[in-house]
């Protein structure tokens, strides 16, 4: 999802200074906490305006809390503790410090964007917190040797072998790779370059800062004078809707394909017409006939009377992880619950048969593509 554009470095440095004193204590003092009262707390610091207006995350995790709690997971409950972190890296930073320092918190669900979440999941693993990110595609996250950290999100890359397959299975063989100035965008960019090499398309121009009409016309003119095929983009809401208006304005016919950022729940409302055609890579099909993801989507709808989307079963998923991993080990160990995970089984769950690798990145999900038909989306596998 949409990353940060400002990361305030000084601040976490010295933040992180003040994490690691205590961690192993603290972390020992987190796991006899747990044993002492009836539930356990899991943070969610989350950007509270976008995840509700855009998505439908919190019904998700919520659904997921209701559930456990019916079960009496190791004959505790689970209550969520769900923050505005505003998709401020300053407000982040003190919830991250706070988190770290409750020992009533067992484990973090979150944060929302890459640039908050990359410098400050070194914070939740200096303290030994354990840490599911589910919305933080970007493969930084999971090559810093980090053991508590688990990213339960595609990763970019594989998510850019999906778009160019894509793209060379609809005969385009020269791309224009459009990304925002973001460590997300910069890395799918350059996981849509590598991509492309290896399918043997051509990329004719990578953009990033189109913000003027002007702007966009010229850049433009340089892909039609290139003879592109199709636009490949690594942006999120709003700027992706932007984007698309644009180029419709130019050309009604010309081929887009998304990544995730833009599998929002109001896109097509947001775009109307200029929705029609676009092609969004994602992790979530309701055509998947898994017993998981049916009676996930049964119950879904029997709750909220309306389908889930791909973040709703990120939310559901990443409580249920944590929840997982407490019935599989009987322990409140954070380092217990990480080693788990680690090493889990292939786990049938609503996204797919998963585990995570030894760098705590989720493996085993499914990827579809999707196309925007007569004002609704058709998925094509």
């Amino acid at each position: 999802m949409k990353p940060l554009k400002f990361i305030v470095i000084l601040s976490i440095v010295s933040l992180l200074a003040l994490t690691g004193c205590s961690s192993s204590q603290a972390a020992m003092q987190r796991e006899k906490a747990a044993r002492k009262v009836s539930y356990v707390t899991i943070a969610v610091p989350i950007p509270l305006e976008f995840a509700e207006k855009n998505t439908k995350f919190l019904q998700g995790i919520n659904l997921a809390l209701e559930e456990l709690n019916k079960k009496d997971v190791n004959k505790i409950k689970f209550r969520l503790d769900i923050v505005d972190d505003q998709a401020n890296f300053k407000t982040a930073v003190d919830l991250a410090q706070g988190f770290s320092k409750e020992t009533g918190v067992l484990a973090v669900i979150g944060h929302w964007y890459s640039d908050i979440c990359l410098p400050i999941s070194k914070i939740y693993e200096e303290a030994e917190l354990l840490t599911i990110v589910p919305t933080v595609s970007n493969p930084e996250l999971t090559n810093k040797g980090y053991k508590y950290i688990f990213q339960s999100i595609t990763s970019d890359k594989k998510i850019a072998e999906k778009m160019c397959a894509y793209a060379k299975s609809q005969g385009y063989t020269r791309i224009v790779v459009c990304y925002e100035e973001s460590s997300y965008g910069e890395n799918l960019a350059k996981a849509l370059e590598k991509e492309a090499a290896q399918s043997g398309l051509v990329i004719v121009d990578r953009r990033t800062g189109l913000v003027t009409g002007e702007q966009f016309r010229s850049a433009y003119d340089k892909w039609a004078a290139l003879e592109f095929d199709a636009v490949l983009l690594a942006l999120n809401m709003p700027e992706g809707a932007y984007f698309i208006s644009r180029l419709r304005q130019i050309n009604q016919e010309a081929a887009v394909i998304s990544a995730d950022g833009l599998d929002v729940a109001d896109f097509i409302a947001e775009l109307g017409e200029n929705a029609e055609d676009t092609v969004i890579v994602t992790t979530y099909s309701p055509e998947d006939s898994r017993t998981q993801l049916d009676s996930f989507i049964v119950k879904y709808q029997a709750k909220y009377h309306e389908q889930p989307d791909v973040w709703a079963i990120q939310g559901y998923e990443a409580l249920q992880l944590i929840a997982h991993a407490l019935e599989e080990t009987g322990s409140f160990s954070p380092a217990v619950l990480a080693d788990y995970l680690c090493q889990m089984e292939p786990w049938p769950s609503v996204s797919g048969i998963i585990s995570f690798n030894e760098n705590g990145e989720i493996e085993g999900r499914e990827i579809y593509s999707k196309k925007v038909e007569n004002g609704q989306f058709r998925y094509a596998d």
